[in-house]
């Protein structure tokens, strides 16, 4: 059985749906990509534990790391 993402977000540019490509703990950082236009979303989280947008990106910047 298949089970569902359950971490999903809206795309900032065509509104399609995003999913969790990484999620880093230790420094908060989490990267989602639009499953429609391929987009990546780079998210930071603030002070308050929220998740704030820092950029969206056609490269995921994960290349680099590799």
């Amino acid at each position: 059985m298949a089970e569902e993402k359950r971490h999903l977000g809206k795309c900032f540019d065509c509104d399609g749906i995003t999913e969790l490509v990484e999620l880093d703990v230790d420094k908060g950082t989490k990267i989602m990509r639009c499953q429609a236009c391929g987009l990546f979303h780079f998210y930071k989280k603030d002070f308050l534990g929220r998740w704030k947008l820092l950029k969206v990106s056609k490269a995921s910047g994960l290349e680099s790391a590799k």
